[in-house]
């Protein structure tokens, strides 16, 4: 598995990108990278608490929700994006925590 703080680095960036996908394709693209990166996240998931996991899929989830890929359970894009950037500010949390 790449570096996990450089793979949540790049959810963080995603969120960006998700906020702005407007065609098909930047959409298919932000799902497309969320659920790689979440999938390599899982493969490896003896090196992770449950904890690590359940955010990484939290924000995956929040990902692909807000670009259509996945259920909003009726709440907006821009909630799925904090939502998101909630997940991800905790994971990073996590790993600068692991490496103090």
């Amino acid at each position: 598995m790449n570096d996990p703080t450089i793979l949540i680095d790049k959810l963080e960036q995603l969120v960006s990108l998700a906020k702005d996908a407007d065609t098909g394709y930047e959409k298919a693209a932000v799902y497309a990278a969320a659920t790689s990166i979440a999938k390599e996240f899982m493969q490896d998931e003896d090196n992770f608490d449950s904890y690590t996991l359940e955010k990484i899929e939290s924000a995956r989830w929040s990902l692909c929700a807000a670009v259509g890929y996945d259920i909003t359970n009726g709440h907006s894009r821009d909630q799925h994006v904090v939502w998101a950037l909630g997940a991800i500010s905790t994971l990073k949390s996590i790993f600068e925590n692991k490496n103090a």
